[in-house]
């Protein structure tokens, strides 16, 4: 019920470790109107989020694909090939 009521408050947690163009969507542009595909696209390259179309005419990324955007390392250090996060 708690997970409900977050939910619907828009405090949507990522529980996956695959991010979809709607949980993008709301990174791209937090307060306002939900942006057009292209422009969560180049948000993501600008960015420097590596993300795969979803074939629905959005993207796709990994948490992982996203923390290495930001500078995070992940538990497993800089060994991982850039092409394995997505």
């Amino acid at each position: 019920m708690a997970a409900q009521a977050a939910v619907d408050r828009g405090e949507r947690r990522v529980s996956s470790p695959v991010i979809t163009f709607e949980d993008l969507r709301r990174l791209c542009a937090p307060a306002g109107p939900a942006p057009r595909a292209s422009t969560v696209v180049r948000w993501a390259r600008d960015q420097g989020i590596r993300y795969r179309y979803d074939g629905r005419g959005g993207i796709w990324t990994t948490v992982d694909a996203l923390n290495a955007a930001l500078g995070l390392h992940s538990a497993q250090g800089d060994t991982t090939n850039t092409m394995e996060l997505i």
